[in-house]
């Protein structure tokens, strides 16, 4: 016999914010329907987004605590140089820029 697996629903409750400009209202009014959802759903999925952001504090400590790259003694911006010349020889190659023209 099997179990009927049904979805956990994730409890929620309301939030009441006092004071929001009536143009600001507006504005979110019209981003919500320009993305196709509520007003409500939009400015749930703004608040997760926000929420789940690492902030910029904790993200910076991460980043210090991974050990310095070895780049071979070039900088970064000659690393990604070389990279787009690559990339952009590979092109020509497939697009046949690369052949003298006649």
């Amino acid at each position: 016999m099997h179990a009927r697996l049904e979805a956990v629903k994730p409890r929620t409750t309301d939030l009441q914010i006092r004071g929001i400009p009536v143009a600001t209202r507006d504005k979110l009014r019209r981003k919500a329907e320009s993305n196709g959802v509520s007003m409500s759903q939009f400015l749930i999925d703004l608040i997760d987004r926000e929420v789940n952001t690492m902030p910029l504090d904790e993200w910076i400590a991460m980043v210090r605590k991974n050990p310095p790259v070895d780049l071979g003694g070039l900088s970064a911006a000659d690393l990604i140089h070389e990279e787009r010349a690559e990339r952009d020889a590979h092109w020509d190659e497939i697009w046949g820029l690369d052949k003298p023209k006649k």
